[in-house]
């Protein structure tokens, strides 16, 4: 069971959009905790007179919305407003307030690429894959050549979003560019995988062979797979996976259908209870 939290001001009857990560809110805990997840890419545009009135009219917090207000009107940084707003309601401590705006500090001064690049990584990690796609494209487009190292860098992560929605030919197009850019051999493996995913086995073999410079990456790469599944057999999942492969081949329908039954309940649990807000 989570912990209570008493809050500050009403819950709201209309949300405030958080347009920077667009997410509704209702209660000024809820923004305090939204605060903290995008505290690298918060700017100015976060200091909105809208979000004095919710605070006011919605939230009954006209307190709050008055010494935000006085700031605005000294023109103060929007690591100063971050901390007010945070301070007042106490939802995180002292020293976690100090940490978001450090982060805030640092976000500032990072250059712009790099605060978008964060945006897409918030983005990717909310579950939002094509707006994360989308923030990558366009950061690579307007990057200079030049840029090599960031560049690898947006292509790996943009791989790795496509091979975890199991798009692997385009995640070993994206690992490749990567690869092509770093020179390195995390890079190459990554593209190795995706591509021995993507292509059927004798496509895949051929391209190698006509390729020797990435024989000794393949064999790397068929030694970690073997590995990989080795370990895998020797798991619980491996072992639930083969109780119901033995269910379907022996016909046991009705053990099969229990069975799994059990086990999608068990990782709904699970993770409920590892996504659980801590508001």
């Amino acid at each position: 069971m989570g912990r209570s939290i008493l809050t500050t001001g009403r819950i709201a009857d209309r949300p405030y959009r958080l347009k920077l990560i667009e997410r509704n809110v209702y209660s000024v805990e809820e923004l305090c905790y939204s605060l903290a997840q995008c505290a690298s890419f918060l700017d100015e545009d976060f200091m909105d007179h809208g979000l004095l009135v919710w605070l006011e009219e919605s939230c009954g917090l006209a307190e709050l919305a008055g010494q935000l207000r006085s700031l605005l009107r000294g023109r103060c940084t929007v690591e100063d407003f971050a901390s007010v707003l945070l301070l007042y309601v106490g939802y995180q401590s002292t020293a976690e307030i100090e940490r978001i705006r450090a982060s805030i500090s640092s976000g500032k001064g990072m250059e712009p690429f790099h605060r978008r690049l964060n945006e897409a990584r918030f983005a990717a990690s909310r579950g939002h894959v094509t707006q994360a796609v989308e923030l990558m494209d366009g950061i690579l487009a307007e990057l200079p050549d030049l840029e090599r190292e960031m560049r690898g860098q947006i292509w790996s992560e943009k791989g790795l979003l496509y091979a975890q929605g199991f798009r692997f030919a385009e995640a070993a197009d994206c690992y490749g560019k990567a690869w092509r850019l770093s020179g390195s051999g995390q890079s190459c493996m990554k593209y190795l995988a995706a591509l021995r995913f993507a292509l059927p086995e004798e496509e895949y073999r051929s391209y190698i062979e006509e390729n020797p410079e990435l024989a000794e990456t393949a064999r790397e790469l068929e030694q970690t797979a073997a590995q990989a599944e080795r370990e895998w057999r020797n798991s619980t999942a491996g072992r639930q996976s083969r109780r119901l492969d033995g269910y379907l081949k022996n016909g046991q329908a009705r053990a099969f259908d229990n069975y799994a039954e059990q086990r999608i309940r068990e990782l709904r649990d699970r993770f409920r209870e590892e996504n659980a807000p801590s508001f």
